[in-house]
């Protein structure tokens, strides 16, 4: 690969990428519009308790956000909170014993929050209420769980539209003004989760290119005109069921996989080919490293998530918002499982790019520095075709191929040693004709630079 001088303007054009995706891989540390309200002797003490009550409350969500359910017994606690805390059984007990849950005071919870901002604010002589976005800084959140050794993760997938159709006894509900299911999803946006997923407009060209029975019975056309409407690859209808016994609030909710482009699909194809294709250097040929199969796409018609809710009538947006959450994290587990970071392991990967344009280059290069599974990145070599570069990537590598599988990348391995990245087009043509290619330094290595990576083992991670 010929090494070519690069340009101010080059360089440039890759750190804008760079500092673009950095921010928006902040995002899964916002916690936007959480209801607050309080009552006191006098509205200033009202606003004080109702602001610390909402960025408590607005740390759990980001807490249980980014780890697995069977971690959350253990995430950091409050201080008051630590005496109401008790055991369910003889068994949480026993685990709990043995690990030491960590307690945060007002003074320190403050100094995780970056800022904050305030809608919809009321108050009266004695109370006070309003919608508060909290805004925690990812620094210090990733020490907090560090701290605590409990595995996380900050890895986002693409953003998906939702569909809320509502059906009762009386009919089905989508772009009518009493849609209180649509309404739920547009109160507090969704759009941070780990598998963000954010709400229609609801105006006139909505209502006119889908029904919710169109929804319901996923028509193709429909879902993909919604879906090049808003520019998502993937549209999710969010089918809630409600009816009324006894004065019950019974609601069976369900997210169904309505729609996902052909694109992706043929990105996936060609990235299992890449990982798994027989009697080339698939699972059997390669010594060591992962195959990209544990984490399929879904497929349309798929239920990514379900739940049966019964509650006292009465409050619907509160059920609606606890549903939201509940299938939400339900949908995301998969995903959490497979891109979990821990940092009690790392590895030094040999890695190089193959890319046909500035534009796939810093699409690869912005990829891997905005995703948290990777600690630092070193370009050794650039030219106009390929780089070479030192990844330090925690965890399984096979993390690492999931999350660049998420951002339309394909990272594999044909001998467990050396890395290969680049895009599902340019993977598939570069695939398998690299194991004799000659090195910049006239050395036939499997498309791997030599170096010494005792040498970066005491290099600061940038990250932390």
């Amino acid at each position: 690969m010929t090494i070519l001088r690069i340009s101010a303007a080059f360089c440039a054009a890759i750190l804008a990428i760079i500092g673009s995706a950095l921010a928006a891989g902040d995002d899964v540390f916002v916690v936007p519009r959480v209801t607050v309200q309080a009552q006191a002797d006098n509205a200033t003490a009202a606003k004080l308790i109702a602001q610390r009550s909402g960025r408590r409350h607005a740390l759990q969500l980001l807490l249980r956000r980014l780890t697995v359910e069977e971690d959350w017994p253990y995430l950091p606690r409050f201080a008051s909170e630590t005496s109401e805390v008790s055991p369910t059984g003889p068994e949480d007990f026993s685990m709990l014993a043995e690990r030491t849950v960590l307690t945060l005071d007002h003074s320190m919870l403050e100094a995780l929050e970056s800022g904050f901002e305030v809608y919809n604010e009321k108050s009266s002589a004695r109370t006070y209420r309003a919608y508060i976005t909290y805004r925690f800084k990812p620094a210090a959140i990733r020490k907090l769980l560090r701290d605590a050794q409990i595995p996380y993760s900050e890895a986002q997938t693409r953003m998906a539209l939702v569909l809320p159709v509502l059906e009762t006894q009386n009919g089905l509900y989508l772009w009518e003004e009493n849609n209180p299911w649509m309404a739920a999803w547009k109160v507090r946006p969704y759009n941070n989760e780990l598998t963000p997923m954010t709400a229609p407009l609801g105006d006139l060209e909505d209502a006119s290119t889908i029904s919710p029975r169109q929804a319901l019975a996923l028509n193709e056309e429909a879902l993909a005109a919604m879906a090049e409407r808003y520019s998502v690859s993937q549209v999710i209808v969010a089918h809630a069921f409600l009816k009324q016994v006894d004065g019950q609030h019974q609601l069976r909710v369900r997210l169904v996989n309505g729609f996902r482009e052909s694109a992706d699909f043929s990105a996936d194809a060609e990235l299992s080919q890449i990982n798994t294709a027989p009697g080339q250097f698939g699972f059997d040929d390669v010594q060591q490293g992962p195959t990209t199969n544990a984490f399929a796409p879904a497929q349309v018609g798929d239920v990514l998530a379900q739940a049966l809710f019964n509650r006292e009538a009465g409050n619907f947006p509160a059920l609606a918002e606890e549903a939201i959450e509940v299938v939400i994290a339900k949908h995301a587990k998969p995903w959490k499982e497979r891109t979990l970071i821990d940092h009690t392991e790392a590895a030094l990967l040999e890695a190089s790019a193959f890319f046909n344009s500035l534009g796939d280059w810093t699409k690869i290069r912005s990829a891997l520095i905005s995703t948290p599974l990777v600690g630092s990145v070193q370009v050794r070599s650039l030219s106009r075709t390929g780089a070479e570069m030192l990844i330090r990537a925690y965890g399984d590598p096979d993390k690492l191929i999931v999350a660049m599988e998420a951002q339309g990348l394909a990272l594999w391995t044909e001998d467990g040693v050396s890395w290969m990245i680049a895009t599902p087009s340019t993977a598939q043509r570069v695939r398998g004709k690299q194991r004799n290619r000659r090195n910049r330094f006239g050395e036939y290595q499997n498309g791997a630079l030599p170096v010494q990576p005792a040498a970066y083992e005491g290099q600061p991670d940038p990250r932390y």
